[in-house]
């Protein structure tokens, strides 16, 4: 077994951030910095409606963003917000996927 190999401790990536659909979600929500609505989510990442609304439950109940519903000209409007422990979730996320590229780049053979 290489040396590198027994040092290097397993990066710790956070299963509910790592789905794709979801790390979309949370990704575009931090760049935003407000309640985006649901409408937007769906257009602008390209997710049906039933796939979204599937991620976004699950992340809520992770504690990683609101989702608020009301009503604007009578019709129903959902909206979702990056709570400050989805930020925080994000960060270490991004730090963990961080060591394993660095890891990466210093024991790949040239």
């Amino acid at each position: 077994m290489v040396e590198g190999r027994r040092k290097h401790k397993k990066p710790e990536l956070d299963r509910v951030i790592h789905e794709p659909a979801r790390l979309q979600i949370i990704s575009y929500l931090a760049t935003g910095g407000a309640e985006v609505p649901f409408s937007e989510l769906s257009e602008k990442l390209g997710l049906s409606a039933g796939n979204l609304s599937v991620q976004l439950k699950r992340l809520e109940e992770a504690g990683y963003l609101s989702i608020a519903k009301s009503f604007k000209d009578n019709r129903p409007l959902t909206s979702a917000t990056l709570t400050r422990a989805g930020m925080e979730a994000l960060k270490l996320y991004l730090l963990e996927l961080e060591k394993m590229i660095n890891h990466l780049k210093t024991t790949m053979p040239d």
